[in-house]
């Protein structure tokens, strides 16, 4: 939250008197005014970074009228809410072209050491000087302080909306995924339903037609009961929070393949086709194994 102007001031120590001396001050620094901003611009181009701010000479005589412009006003300007309004809105225009807060501070460094320089040249009495660089510091810390304060607001602001949308998709995001484990879950048990029924018919061949076949077919419609069962009792616990495991798809795919092999007898399959169906069997064996041992290894 950005402190108002007063109790600013009060934690600087800045008085009325500090803000008469710098308008005092002006009259020194106004008159070198555009060598500073010369002098600042250069500054700026020799670090990549700052320099890629100001490609063109429209760009780069902005900057030089703005920098001038915050000089003027610091320097003559009353410090009041007026002038924290628009130090705060220059903080916020950082945020907005994307500075990074740390070439803020260094520049800041810069124009500190640039006038202090001025003022070591033009005024001869150490006592006058010494407290007019001390209300210089005063001025620039005040400034730095605003726009660093409402850069951060800015920066923060930015970050908690972007949490809060983050948050709300992320929200409705497992909402949705709890519903379609929830129709998932209701479409197992409508085909667990189908399998019972596929089972009773198969034993109802096996009854009144071929016992044999029907035994035959029988067992695989069994198996994959048995196997809805294992994929309603996984999705069961997953929407319990439990953990998802790969495993119970490669034992769907083995029981699909086992009731094909028993399909397959009965059918009287050529001996590739059976051949490759014992092949697959295999492989998914195999895959099942591999994948139980490092379930056991990782846990």
């Amino acid at each position: 939250m950005m402190h108002s102007i007063e109790s600013i001031l009060q934690r600087y120590d800045f008085t009325d008197q500090d803000e008469a001396l710098l308008k005092k001050m002006a009259e020194l620094f106004l008159p070198v005014q555009n060598r500073f901003a010369d002098d600042f611009y250069r500054y700026l181009q020799e670090d990549d970074y700052t320099a890629g701010y100001f490609r063109t000479d429209a760009a780069v005589d902005r900057r030089k009228e703005t920098i001038l412009q915050w000089l003027n006003e610091i320097l003559t300007s009353r410090y009041d809410n007026r002038l924290l309004m628009k130090l705060v809105r220059i903080g916020k225009i950082h945020v907005k072209i994307g500075l990074d807060g740390h070439y803020v501070n260094a520049a800041m460094g810069f124009i500190r050491r640039y006038f202090q320089e001025h003022l070591n040249q033009v005024v001869s009495e150490p006592a006058k000087r010494e407290i007019m660089i001390e209300t210089l510091d005063k001025a620039i810390d005040i400034s730095l302080d605003i726009m660093t304060s409402s850069y951060r607001e800015a920066e923060l602001k930015k970050v908690f909306i972007s949490q809060r949308v983050e948050l709300w998709i992320v929200k409705w995001a497992e909402r949705l995924m709890h519903g379609l484990n929830l129709v998932l879950m209701l479409g197992l048990v409508a085909m667990a339903l189908g399998v019972t029924l596929l089972l009773g018919s198969d034993i109802y061949y096996a009854l009144t037609v071929k016992l044999e076949q029907g035994v035959i077919k029988a067992l695989g419609s069994l198996l994959i009961l048995w196997m809805m069962i294992e994929l309603l009792h996984t999705q069961v616990q997953q929407l319990k929070g439990g953990k998802f495991h790969v495993r119970i798809f490669v034992d769907l795919a083995m029981v699909a393949f086992i009731r094909k092999v028993f399909v397959a007898t009965i059918d009287k399959k050529d001996a590739v086709s059976f051949a490759l169906l014992l092949a697959g069997l295999l492989i998914l064996g195999v895959i099942y194994f591999l994948i139980g041992r490092s379930e056991r290894n990782s846990a």
